[in-house]
């Protein structure tokens, strides 16, 4: 699925980049890159035939496979966006969710998570269907797991384009699209821990949301009872 998408995507930079008269040896150029992510795809594709598809694996570098991955997507992006390809880069970003969730299957541990929260970001603003959104939910708690241990403790920086802060806003604002209350209160939840601060304006938000239609009277309970919380912390 990774290849097929990535050919797809990669035609219409290389043919961008072949029209654009750039030195082919100036630097690593995108057909080199979608050729090293063959091997790589290539080196998935065995593990996952010689030790299942969702087995631990020790005896293979399943971290380092990943970590290629991300930055020969990362760079090939970054050709996306030179040649104005937004379509392309949206694509090629999109992989790396692919390759995250391949990781985590083998019970590695994603050091590279830049690249994923670009591509759950994405995924969050195209995702229309409610199903989409259950999905999504879930594959935000997935990354979140794996990577909480390391990431958690960043809670004091004020960066606000931090991985963290932007998974756990994500999730939130996802699990209130899912409608589901055990995903919302899950996310809910992790949000007043780590991010007190900005629970007034998400809440404030989300309380918008569930006025529409489609959500249930024990959803917009839910919400509208953090609204009040943390309205009421706010002003004190």
């Amino acid at each position: 699925m990774m290849r097929a998408r990535l050919k797809a995507a990669a035609r219409e930079i290389i043919a961008a980049f072949d029209a654009s008269g750039t030195p082919p040896g100036a630097r690593i150029t995108p057909a080199m890159l979608v050729d090293a992510l063959d091997v790589f795809f290539d080196d998935c594709d065995r593990i996952d035939r010689d030790y299942g598809p969702t087995a631990e694996v020790l005896a293979e570098d399943i971290n380092g496979i990943s970590d290629q991955i991300f930055e020969c997507l990362h760079d090939l992006g970054n050709w996306a966006e030179k040649f104005k390809l937004r379509q392309a880069r949206i694509s090629v970003i999109d992989i790396s969710l692919e390759a995250a969730q391949w990781c985590m299957r083998h019970r590695g541990q994603l050091r590279q998570i830049g690249p994923v929260v670009a591509a759950l970001a994405n995924r969050a603003n195209m995702a229309g269907s409610l199903d989409s959104c259950i999905a999504l939910s879930d594959a935000y708690e997935a990354v979140i797991a794996n990577v909480a241990a390391r990431l958690q403790a960043d809670h004091t920086s004020t960066d606000p384009l931090r991985p963290w802060r932007q998974l756990l806003i994500n999730a939130a604002i996802v699990s209130t699209r899912s409608r589901d209350l055990r995903k919302m209160e899950r996310a809910y939840r992790r949000l007043e821990t780590h991010l007190p601060s900005e629970c007034p304006a998400f809440f404030q938000q989300a309380a918008h949301q569930v006025a529409g239609l489609g959500f249930s009277p024990e959803a917009r309970a839910l919400v509208q009872s953090r609204n009040a919380k943390w309205t009421s912390r706010s002003r004190a």
